[in-house]
């Protein structure tokens, strides 16, 4: 029950606004997690994961208004880690049974560029669209200048600021896998 003025909280309201917060990163740790795994056992899985990632971290964070964000990318790691063991085990499996291999070079890559696309998808979107252009469709700045209509100083200068900020998003500790 709030008190008027003062603005305060009864414990049980308290209790309410903790409750609703978990179960609102619960829910965007799933939506991550299946968006990647495309399992929904396995989504599970990687979010029970992540909780306890979470809970041994907690202290780590820094800014508790950033929980969700921060839980988020937690259980992105934590779901290509998954990836990656699955992967390395099933391998693993296939050299041991006398099952010819398939290249596991370009996996990694793979993943890795998964990871860096999703960081792009959250810059703004003439940015992501230089950048898109730039490293996925591996043209030219001129050719980038021309087919958005832009100056191509403009375009240089984004693609150096974007990739500035690709590097901070992906060289933070909360980025990195374990």
């Amino acid at each position: 029950m709030r008190t008027g003025l003062t603005g305060l909280h009864t414990d049980a309201e308290r209790k309410d606004e903790q409750d609703a917060l978990l179960m609102d990163v619960y829910k965007q740790m799933f939506i991550v997690t299946y968006s990647i795994m495309r399992n929904k056992t396995e989504a599970m899985d990687a979010v029970q994961e992540s909780w306890v990632k979470i809970l041994r971290k907690l202290d780590t964070l820094r800014d508790r208004d950033k929980l969700i964000q921060w839980a988020k990318v937690i259980a992105t790691n934590t779901a290509y880690n998954m990836i990656k063991r699955k992967v390395a085990v099933s391998l693993g499996e296939a050299e041991e049974s006398g099952i010819p291999l398939i290249s596991t070079e370009g996996v990694e890559e793979r993943v890795m560029r998964n990871i860096i696309f999703e960081e792009i998808n959250k810059l703004d979107d003439k940015t992501r669209q230089i950048l898109t252009y730039k490293f996925y469709y591996d043209l030219k700045d001129k050719e980038i200048a021309e087919r958005m209509e832009l100056p191509l100083g403009t375009v240089k200068a984004r693609i150096h600021r974007g990739k500035e900020q690709l590097r901070a998003m992906l060289t933070d500790p909360y980025l990195k896998p374990d």
